[in-house]
Formats: structure tokens, C-alpha cells, sequence
């Protein structure tokens, strides 16, 4: 028997513009999920940038229960985020609050 072991992915992290199409609970009902809309992304120096891959595409983000900013559908945001997971998946997480209207 062959046990396959997962890599998980690299530190990573980008800085993202997009427009927010959907905002539904998070996984078990904690937080939210937003799907947005990648206009843009920037390097962060140091950091791997996954979130290039992603150009005019949607991507999900995970915005942690304690965010005390609300946005809404169709507002646009620049955020900071990083994705967390491996080779099977995985998914974009919002950093802190780093999050804004633009």
C-alpha cells in the first residue's frame, strides 16, 4: 500500500482588485465566502503570488467571522490575501482585515 503525502503550497501572498459577484456563509456556516471578480493583482516581495493564475477569473476568498467591514455585491475592493492548502486544492483567505474599497 502507497501512502501519497500532500505538499502544501508555498508562502504566498497577493494583493488583489476585483469586484465582489456573490458573498455567502463560509464553510460550516462560519464567516463568509466571497466570489470575486480578479481585475488586478500585485506582487508582495518575498511572497510567491498565486493569485496571478487567476487574472479576469473569479476566485473564492474566506473572510474569518471577526471582519468588521461590510461590503456588498458589486462593490470593488483591493484586499490582501493568501492561499492555504495543497496539490488537491485549497482556498484564498483574506488577510486580517486588509480590505478596501477602491
Amino acid at each position: 500500500m502507497t501512502l501519497k503525502h500532500s505538499v502544501p503550497s508555498a508562502p504566498n501572498q497577493s494583493i488583489i482588485q476585483g469586484q465582489i459577484l456573490k458573498i455567502e456563509k463560509g464553510p460550516e456556516g462560519i464567516g463568509n465566502a466571497w466570489s470575486v471578480k480578479v481585475e488586478v493583482t500585485q506582487d508582495v516581495s518575498g511572497y510567491a503570488n498565486f493569485a496571478n493564475r487567476y487574472l479576469g477569473k473569479e476566485i473564492t476568498i474566506l473572510v474569518h467571522p471577526e471582519m468588521k467591514k461590510a461590503f456588498h455585491i458589486q462593490d470593488k475592493i483591493k484586499a490582501s490575501i493568501f492561499f492555504q492548502g495543497d496539490e488537491r486544492g485549497g482556498s484564498f483567505f483574506l488577510i486580517g482585515d486588509k480590505v478596501e474599497m477602491i
